[in-house]
Parts: C-alpha cells; sequence; structure tokens
C-alpha cells in the first residue's frame, strides 16, 4: 500500500498498528540466543535512525514497546524523534531462551529442547504456547484503541510473527520457520469499523533459516 502524507496516516474510520522489529544487536551478529541484556549494534542504532524518516509520515498516539534493552534502545531513537514518549510492558518480550540465554547458537545442544512445535521449550524458558497466551492478551490491549489512532510496537521476531498469525488465523509453525521478520523493519495491521483486521503493509518474507531474535 502506498501511504501519502501524515494527515493520512490517521483516518477516523481505521486503527493503524505498527508492529516494529528492533534494530540489528550485537547478539544477532555473533549469532547466540537472546536475552534481555543483549543491545543494539552501531549499525542496528543506524537502521532505527534510518527507519525513523519513513516513520515520520505517521503521527503516533501511543508507543509500546517491549522491556528488553535492545527494544527500549530503538523505542528511544523513535520516540525522541517523534517527540512522543513511550511505554514499556513484559507483556511482548521476546520468546525466551532460558538457560541457553547468551549461548552462541552452534553451542546448544538441542538434543535437550523435547516435545511438540507449540510445547516443547528450552529449560527455563518458554514454549510457543507460552508467547502465545502473551500474544492473545497483548491483542486485547490494542484492541481498547480507538478507531482512528495510530499505534507503534517496538518489539520482537518471533513475538510479533505469533501475534501476526493470530490476528490473521496462520500457521505459526510455519512463518516461525520459514519467515523472516528483519530487523528495523515494520508490519502494519488495521482494523476497519466492522472490527475486521486486514494486512495493509508487510515486510514478512520466506528465509532460509530460522532467526533466534
Amino acid at each position: 500500500m502506498k501511504w501519502g502524507s501524515k494527515k493520512r496516516m490517521n483516518s477516523d474510520k481505521i486503527l493503524n498498528i505498527i508492529l516494529l522489529r528492533h534494530g540489528e544487536t550485537v547478539y544477532n551478529k555473533e549469532k547466540r540466543l537472546q536475552s534481555p541484556k543483549d543491545s543494539l549494534t552501531e549499525f542496528g542504532k543506524k537502521q532505527i535512525l534510518d527507519l525513523q524518516k519513513a516513520l515520520d509520515k505517521f503521527d503516533f498516539n501511543a508507543i509500546i514497546s517491549s522491556d528488553e534493552k535492545r527494544a527500549i534502545e530503538s523505542a528511544e531513537i523513535i520516540s525522541q524523534a517523534a517527540n512522543k514518549d513511550f511505554k514499556k510492558i513484559p507483556l511482548i518480550r521476546e520468546k525466551s531462551s532460558g538457560d541457553f540465554s547468551d549461548k552462541l547458537v552452534s553451542e546448544v545442544d538441542w538434543s535437550l529442547v523435547k516435545g511438540s512445535f507449540l510445547e516443547k521449550k528450552i529449560p527455563g524458558g518458554e514454549s510457543v504456547r507460552e508467547v502465545m497466551i502473551r500474544a492473545l492478551e497483548f491483542l486485547q490491549i490494542l484492541n481498547e484503541f480507538k478507531q482512528g489512532e495510530t499505534i507503534l510496537v517496538v518489539s520482537h521476531g518471533t513475538f510479533l510473527r505469533i501475534l501476526f498469525c493470530l490476528v490473521f488465523n496462520k500457521d505459526i509453525q510455519e512463518y516461525l520457520l520459514n519467515y523472516e521478520f528483519p530487523n528495523a523493519s515494520y508490519i502494519i495491521i488495521s482494523r476497519l469499523e466492522s472490527g475486521k483486521w486486514i494486512l495493509s503493509e508487510s515486510s514478512l518474507s520466506k528465509k532460509a533459516e530460522v532467526s533466534h531474535g
């Protein structure tokens, strides 16, 4: 979808939710499993600064960020440029890597992770099913916003793909295994007056390998 002026971003008939993944992180670059302490690289900060130029056409009614460091750093850059405070909530954190947090992906013993796709989890971590529960709770929060508002959500690749699948009744396993949500990119989901959600813009694309961010 082609967007025009900032005024067009806030139709009084449509609620627009911009779901944005944080910029490149140190762990993304080193291929480590994420943890809340992971932070943006200098390139990741530049990605968000560059993205801010595209986001300038939006007039945000609210900015919501995960309370993990890499999301906060991304939200801070956008918040300062938009002159708009943001709210941090743990509900939209990334799927927890538990005992494997901070480890190189190549060093992890994946045989310890057993069970079905939705139920299996790293020791001390979360299952996809548990993230789905958080995402459904967050969707309830999104549904409380009014038609005509534009909300920016800064979160993480796995969480945002799960949320997307729940909104549009997509196969979560298919999207987590075969689709990528690139760093410093966003999708726009829009709620019409009828209550129906539509996908207005998307950066999701097929990928060759699983992203752990």
